[in-house]
């Protein structure tokens, strides 16, 4: 995997707002963080490679299409910098909790860390090409990092 530091710095922190904000356990929450690893490099890219401004993903999951805009609009609506932690979680929970509310249930019925990794990505990202090793391997780099971090 590339330099991970970023990841292992970010990913505890964010793992265990997703376990308080929407009552994951940390094989949940990590299965969300090897989707978000792997779309946005670990928190390197924030913008799809490859794609000139204003085409391509953006944000941690690589927002596209209308859900970029809806991210784009979000971010202007709450006075956010759309590269900021705070809204790229904030538009995440936003969407959790309204367009892609469905996720949840799909994933809190997940008890493997490579269920709970693939539902995440069936149920929210839809990726064209999955690449389910890379994903996995983020979530597995989160969970490690959290459960060192907090005894678990």
């Amino acid at each position: 995997m590339a330099d991970d530091a970023l990841f292992r710095e970010k990913a505890p922190r964010i793992m265990g707002w997703l376990m308080v904000d929407f009552g994951l356990n940390d094989i949940q929450a990590a299965g969300i963080l090897g989707n978000i690893g792997h779309e946005c490099a670990g928190f390197r890219a924030m913008h799809e490679i490859g794609q000139p401004e204003g085409r391509g993903g953006y944000g941690w999951v690589q927002w596209t299409g209308p859900r970029r805009e809806a991210f784009f609009a979000w971010c202007r609506e709450n006075g956010m910098d759309w590269q900021a932690d705070e809204a790229n979680y904030g538009f995440l929970c936003h969407e959790l909790k309204t367009s892609e509310r469905r996720t949840l249930p799909a994933i809190r019925e997940s008890n493997t860390l490579e269920d709970a990794t693939q539902t995440f990505e069936r149920e929210f990202e839809r990726a064209g090409v999955k690449h389910y090793a890379s994903r996995e391997k983020w979530a597995r780099t989160a969970l490690d990092g959290f459960r060192a971090m907090f005894g678990r």
